[in-house]
């Protein structure tokens, strides 16, 4: 999964791209875009350079295209061979500057002005609500799977997140909340995982359930339509925004779940509730990233698509790729 930006993204959006690309121009000893290129392939069309046994960064040449993969910033940039003067200039500068540039912004940052500015405020002129939930597992059934915390974000009047913390005592009145809902929930395989389980948990009914998956915009369901591939939260996230989970897996929560039943240690809980709350923020960036930036790359393709296409996607009720297998499981 790679982030494909434009010389115009690649010098807007904040990124190391280029002083990774520099470094490899210095270690060949060229005296610029035009000189590497030419030492690169001057025995083939593709050439890597490694770091600490693992490739960091690629370049091919393919049908008078440039192609150049950051496998640290998992970043590709591809630009017509009669075109590298752009990215020539970019460089240039960056030797110029030696730094950074100060305009340059994080897709955090950049998600996050458009949030602010009301940019993601309705979706097809419905408000949303984004969930993720922790749980234990009992057995095979969802049935038996016991809810222990969640949280939950939604945009308020002022532009703001408001980020809301669900223990068992009000699950009740969370799910409930969601029943009555009148937009999306969003989340990261709550289709087949989170809304079941939520509503078993609060007594519902599968009739609760298919209202809730009805208006459900399910990430990992898109993900999974439009690419055919299954990708969990944490490489989406730490691939398209840079963030990472709080812990290395679930299985964590359920570690420290009992260490807390043992103890009793709030610290614990506190630790358990910042692993879910993030979680939720990633759900709801990446969200944020689908629907500002329309499009994916993934394995040497680019996946372009509109807002109705997302939310179709995204609500794909059929079960595929071994989907029987991943309801009864959250995915990481």
């Amino acid at each position: 999964m790679y982030k494909r930006f434009s010389l115009e993204e690649l010098s807007t959006i904040q990124n190391n791209f280029i002083p990774h690309l520099y470094k490899y121009i210095q270690q060949e000893r060229c005296q610029g875009v035009n000189d590497f290129f030419k030492f690169a392939f001057r025995e083939g069309n593709e050439v890597f350079y490694f770091e600490r046994g693992n490739v960091a960064f690629k370049v091919a040449l393919e049908n008078n295209t440039f192609s150049l993969t950051d496998e640290v910033d998992k970043i590709q940039v591809q630009i017509p061979a009669d075109h590298k003067w752009g990215l020539n200039d970019l460089v240039k500068k960056f030797v110029i500057k030696k730094q950074r540039q100060i305009w340059q912004k994080s897709i955090e940052q950049i998600l996050m002005e458009a949030f602010k500015s009301g940019g993601f405020s309705h979706i097809l002129g419905k408000k949303y609500l984004v969930y993720d939930i922790e749980t234990s597992m009992i057995g095979d059934r969802l049935e038996d799977t016991e809810f222990y915390i969640g949280y939950s974000m939604e945009e308020l009047n002022d532009g703001s997140m408001h980020y809301e913390c669900i223990l068992k005592e009000n699950l009740n009145e969370f799910v409930e909340k969601m029943l009555t809902f009148d937009g999306y929930i969003v989340g990261f395989n709550q289709i087949w995982f989170d809304n079941p389980v939520s509503v078993y948990n609060a007594g519902g009914s599968q009739t609760d359930i298919d209202a809730l998956n009805a208006k459900s915009i399910d990430l990992y369901v898109f993900i999974q339509q439009m690419t055919k591939k299954r990708i969990g939260l944490n490489k989406l996230s730490e691939a398209l925004i840079g963030i990472s989970k709080t812990l290395e897996s679930g299985a964590d929560v359920e570690t420290m779940r009992n260490q807390r039943k043992q103890t009793g240690e709030e610290d614990i809980l506190n630790e358990i509730k910042k692993y879910c709350k993030n979680d939720v923020r990633m759900t709801a960036l990446l969200f944020m990233y689908f629907l500002y930036f329309k499009k994916i790359y993934i394995d040497e393709q680019e996946y372009l698509y509109d807002i109705p296409t997302f939310i179709e996607y995204a609500n794909l009720r059929e079960k595929s790729l071994n989907q029987e297998t991943l309801q009864t499981q959250s995915l990481l």
